[in-house]
């Protein structure tokens, strides 16, 4: 579930590039009305989007018996230049991912917690403080954007603890 507060920041953020595009393509007082109106449209489709019931059931994976979620919210996977969008799952042996049919790189990736070495913070795009960077003792590291990056660093690195011992 998206929250509001992701929704009206995404909102800000597309108004003030929109506003800047208008300011320089069609004068100061275009950009005045045009980006406040689409900031606040924007910032609402995206939080009616990320909690649509067609979203939630292409994101929902089935889970085996005697599995639990852990932990679970929207994230984007940076995969091949692309923010792939869906749902992030902790579960009590993996880490899960599922995308919603919205995008061009439609895929689920799984990553069990023995194959994790580190989990590290990276800023997306070099601006925003929501990357959580997942290394893979193969080698490979997985990118996600997530909201509360903390709380799953600490909640995956307690199943490792457990994993490892």
């Amino acid at each position: 579930m998206i929250k509001i507060k992701n929704s009206m920041l995404a909102g800000l953020f597309f108004g003030l590039f929109f506003g800047t595009c208008q300011a320089f393509s069609h004068g100061i007082n275009s950009a005045i009305i045009s980006a406040p109106i689409s900031g606040l449209l924007f910032g609402l489709y995206i939080h009616l989007f990320g909690n649509s019931k067609a979203v939630k059931r292409q994101t929902q994976i089935e889970t085996k018996d005697g599995e639990s979620i852990i932990h679970s919210g929207g994230a984007n996977h940076l995969k091949n230049r692309e923010a792939v969008g869906g749902k992030l799952y902790l579960l009590t042996d993996k880490l899960q991912f599922k995308s919603h049919l919205f995008n061009f790189q439609n895929h689920e990736l799984t990553i069990h917690i023995d194959q994790i070495k580190d989990v590290t913070f990276y800023k997306t795009f070099g601006l925003v403080q929501n990357g959580l960077a997942i290394s893979l003792k193969d080698g490979r590291k997985e990118n996600f954007a997530v909201s509360g990056r903390q709380e799953w660093k600490t909640e995956i690195e307690k199943l490792e603890a457990i994993t490892n011992n």
